[in-house]
């Protein structure tokens, strides 16, 4: 019995959360056929800091050197680490780091270290047919 009535819950809130993802406003409806979102409805604008560019299509081409049937190669093979976070200056960046990431350092201070590299949006999406 106890497991109907948990059964009987969850379909209940099943219901009143698609309904609550349902209701879309007019506003947001008319941005989404527009130049704002992605294909997939991500934002296409970059962030104010510029950390995040703006998506511009994703790369729609195989890289240089890759060879089909084989595996995919780096599309950035000259790039370098923007910086490294490591156990001694993550302080710095603990503002955009994860409990996660912080534990790590302090685990692992002479091996973990995090590479940041310069962010690419290369997802790219089929054209949309209508």
């Amino acid at each position: 019995m106890k497991t109907l009535a948990k059964l009987t819950v969850l379909a209940a809130l099943g219901l009143f959360a698609q309904n609550a993802f349902a209701e879309l406003t007019a506003e947001q409806a008319a941005s989404l056929g527009g130049d704002k979102l992605t294909p997939i409805g991500a934002e296409r604008a970059g962030n104010a800091a510029g950390t995040i560019p703006a998506w511009t299509g994703g790369l729609t081409e195989m890289p240089a050197g890759y060879v089909e049937g084989e595996p995919l190669v780096d599309p950035f093979p000259n790039e370098k680490p923007l910086f490294t976070i490591t156990a001694q200056n993550f302080e710095q960046y603990k503002g955009n780091l994860s409990a996660g990431q912080i534990a790590l350092l302090k685990r692992y201070p002479d091996t973990f270290r995090m590479p940041v590299y310069t962010t690419h949006r290369t997802a790219a999406y089929p054209a949309v047919r209508h």
